[in-house]
C-alpha cells in the first residue's frame, strides 16, 4: 500500500426513502472526507450519481469515475456501502477486477471495513456481491408480490395510462370513468356485437373526428378495446382475472358475446380464405343482417354439397335458429343470399331515386359532462404553468403537456360546438352523393359491395320485410 493515496469519492442514491434513512448524498461525502481526513489521504475528486439505480452501470458519475481510472487520475476509490458501487454481483466484480485492479487502484468499502489491497479484502467483496445481489433479487420479488396483491385487492394496475374509456389521477388506486370517453367504448361494443366489421367502425370514429382521441382510431386499437376485460369490471395481472374496484362501462354479457364474436370470424375468415384476418367481409351484407323476431345476427348457412358436385345457393339464418339453450331458439325461415342482396340493391336505388333517407343517429353524448371535462382540461393547463415557475418540470415537459391538454381540449369543444340537427342533414346528403355515384342496378358485385358498406347500417329482416337503416 502507498504511503499517501490520492482517492475517489464515489457516492449514489436512488430514492428518497433511501436519503432518509441516512443514505443522503451529503451524509455518504460527510462520512467519506472524514475518513479520508483520518488517513490522511487527499481527495482527487467526488463522484456523485443522484437519482440513478445500482442495478445497472449506467450512471454518469459512475462513468467519469471509470474513464478518470483508465487515466490513472488516481489510486484509491471509496464508497460508504459496497451497493452504493452496485447492486449487481457481475457489475461489482466487473468494476474491481476489470477497471481498479487492471490499473491499480484500491477500492475500499466504509461501511463493512475492507479493502481489496488484501486478500481477506478480496474474497470478502465476492461474498458481499453475492448478498446485495440477493437483496435485489428479494425487493424484484417483493415488487411482483406487491402487484399481484394490488390486483388480488381490485385496484388498478395502470398508474399513468389507463385503457381508454378511464382516467386516473395521481394517487388514485381506483380508476374511474371517463364521461366521453365511455360513450365511445360502449358504441364499439354494440355496433360489433351487432355485426358491424371493425374496419367499418374505424372508418365512422374516424370520419366523426375519433371523439375523445388525440389520434385516429387503427384496427389494432378497436380490437384491443373489444378484449380487454378492464370494461367489465376486472383485472387482468399475468394471466389471471382479478374482481376490480372500478365501475364497469359494459356488462359482462357484452364483453363475452364480443370475445365469441371475435372467435367466430376469425374461425370464418380462415376457414373461407385460409387468411385468420378477422377484419375484411366476403359477402355483400355480412355483419349488417340482423333477425328482426330476436336481434341476433344472421349468418350463412352453407349446405352440403349435392351428388353432382355442386352447392345449393347459398343462405342466410338467423345464429340462434338452432341454437342449443331452448329460450333462445329462433322459429324464423332461412333467406336466399342472392335475393336479399338484390333486395337491398333495389331499395337503394329506390331511395336515390325518391330523395327519401332516414339516418340513424349516432349516441346522445351529454353535453354538460362535455363541459366538465373541459373546465378539468383548463384548470389541468393552468396547473402546468404553476409546476413549471415551481421547479417541478422542465420547458420541454411543459411545453409537451400542453400540447396535449389543448389537443384533447380543442377535440371536446369541437364536438360540443357541433349542431347535430345540421350533421344529419349534411350526413343525408352524403349519402344520396354515395348513391348517386353509379348505376346501382347495373354495377357490378364489387362496386354494390362498396356502396353498400359504406352507407348502411344495419338490416333488419323478417319474412315478407326487410328494413334499411342507413348511417355514415
Amino acid at each position: 500500500m502507498i504511503a499517501t493515496n490520492k482517492v475517489a469519492i464515489y457516492v449514489r442514491v436512488s430514492t428518497i426513502s433511501q436519503a432518509e434513512e441516512g443514505y443522503s448524498i451529503d451524509e455518504q461525502i460527510n462520512k467519506l472526507k472524514a475518513y479520508c481526513d483520518i488517513k490522511d489521504w487527499s481527495i482527487y475528486d467526488v463522484y456523485s450519481d443522484g437519482g440513478f439505480s445500482g442495478a445497472s452501470t449506467n450512471r454518469p458519475a459512475l462513468e467519469r469515475l471509470i474513464n478518470d481510472a483508465m487515466k490513472k487520475e488516481f489510486d484509491t476509490v471509496i464508497v460508504y456501502k459496497l451497493d452504493r458501487l452496485s447492486r449487481s454481483q457481475k457489475d461489482t466484480l466487473y468494476l474491481i477486477e476489470e477497471i481498479f485492479n487492471k490499473y491499480d487502484i484500491a477500492f475500499y468499502s466504509l461501511a463493512e471495513n475492507f479493502d481489496t489491497s488484501t486478500a481477506f479484502g478480496k474474497a470478502m467483496v465476492g461474498i458481499l456481491s453475492v448478498f446485495a445481489q440477493l437483496e435485489r433479487e428479494q425487493i424484484k420479488e417483493r415488487m411482483l408480490l406487491g402487484k399481484l396483491g394490488r390486483a388480488k385487492a381490485g385496484h388498478s394496475m395502470m398508474w399513468t395510462n389507463p385503457p381508454f374509456g378511464y382516467r386516473i389521477s395521481k394517487g388514485d388506486k381506483v380508476v374511474s370513468i371517463n364521461p366521453v370517453q365511455s360513450v365511445i367504448v360502449k358504441r364499439i361494443f354494440s355496433e360489433y356485437i351487432a355485426g358491424k366489421p371493425i374496419s367499418k367502425i374505424l372508418t365512422d370514429l374516424d370520419t366523426e373526428g375519433h371523439v375523445g382521441r388525440s389520434k385516429p382510431w387503427s384496427l389494432t386499437t378497436i380490437k384491443d378495446i373489444l378484449k380487454n376485460p378492464t370494461y367489465w369490471g376486472k383485472i387482468r395481472y399475468q394471466g389471471e382475472l382479478y374482481d376490480g374496484l372500478h365501475e364497469p362501462i359494459i356488462s359482462e354479457e357484452e364483453f363475452k358475446l364480443a370475445q365469441v364474436e371475435l372467435r367466430r370470424r376469425q374461425d370464418e375468415t380462415f376457414s373461407r380464405t385460409n387468411n385468420p384476418r378477422p377484419f375484411q367481409s366476403k359477402y355483400m351484407l355480412s355483419g349488417l343482417l340482423k333477425c328482426g323476431y330476436c336481434g341476433s345476427t344472421l349468418r350463412i348457412y352453407v349446405a352440403h354439397k349435392r351428388k353432382d358436385g355442386t352447392y345449393p345457393p347459398l343462405k342466410y339464418q338467423c345464429a340462434n335458429r338452432f341454437s342449443k339453450d331452448t329460450k333462445k331458439r329462433c322459429n324464423s325461415r332461412q333467406y336466399d343470399k342472392s335475393e336479399l342482396e338484390a333486395t337491398i340493391i333495389s331499395k337503394l336505388n329506390q331511395l336515390r331515386l325518391n330523395n327519401d333517407i332516414e339516418v340513424v343517429t349516432k349516441p346522445n353524448i351529454n353535453k354538460d359532462e362535455l363541459k366538465q371535462e373541459i373546465q378539468a382540461i383548463a384548470t389541468k393547463l393552468n396547473r402546468l404553468t404553476d409546476l413549471y415557475v415551481d421547479g417541478i418540470i422542465n420547458r420541454d415537459d411543459l411545453q409537451k403537456r400542453r400540447l396535449a391538454l389543448e389537443n384533447q381540449k380543442s377535440i371536446l369543444e369541437s364536438e360540443l360546438a357541433i349542431d347535430h340537427d345540421e350533421l344529419l342533414t349534411r350526413r343525408k346528403q352524403t349519402i344520396l352523393e354515395e348513391l348517386g355515384r353509379l348505376n346501382l342496378i347495373e354495377g357490378s358485385y364489387v362496386e354494390q359491395t362498396t356502396i353498400v358498406r359504406k352507407v348502411v347500417k344495419e338490416i333488419l329482416v323478417k319474412t315478407g320485410s326487410i328494413d334499411l337503416m342507413l348511417d355514415i
